[in-house]
């Protein structure tokens, strides 16, 4: 994955928020949820949610029934994602440092997990695709957009693992199944 810590790492992290709060002031990032069929009452993980362009959409999809576990391995990415919890007073937004390939969120329990703009720095797949399918439910869907790479490189990503299958695609990310134990 990428480098989490010294004051290198935070420089470029505020630069990468930075760039998001420009590109969010003229296109609205959350509309790109409406098209994963969300619904009240989901458990959704956002998987690499960074500074969480997407959490007040997704809350307001799952509804005060559902929940949202916004996933980073970055701890500045955590802080801001409690913040915007707080401040929008969204209780269904639970913040989750991932640490050593590991989340908290109990086995089974995602009804979809997005990963959108991060899957490029997913240096070692393997794990990575192996915890997201030991959160997801057996019937569960998995989008994962292909980021700063393209549709060949994700491909290769995914077949070291033989955890998923391509369910659809489009040109900006594919649908996901696990397969089946």
């Amino acid at each position: 994955m990428r480098k989490t810590t010294g004051l290198g790492a935070n420089i470029g992290y505020h630069l990468m928020v930075l760039t998001y709060r420009l590109q969010d002031a003229f296109v609205k990032p959350g509309a790109i949820l409406h098209e994963f069929g969300i619904k009240k009452g989901d458990t959704v993980v956002d998987f690499g949610c960074g500074p969480g362009r997407y959490l007040r959409k997704a809350a307001a999809l799952v509804g005060e029934s559902g929940r949202v576990y916004a996933v980073d391995i970055h701890p500045t990415a955590i802080r801001i994602v409690a913040k915007i919890a707080a401040k929008h007073k969204l209780g269904n937004v639970i913040p989750v440092l991932l640490a050593g390939g590991k989340t908290e969120i109990e086995e089974g329990s995602a009804d979809l997990v997005y990963a959108l703009d991060m899957f490029h720095q997913v240096t070692d797949s393997g794990p990575f695709l192996a915890e997201v399918r030991r959160i997801v439910k057996d019937d569960s869907r998995f989008i994962l957009e292909d980021g700063h790479q393209d549709r060949k490189t994700t491909r290769k990503k995914l077949n070291v693992s033989d955890l998923w299958e391509i369910e659809s695609e489009n040109e900006r990310y594919v649908t996901l199944r696990p397969v089946k134990n």
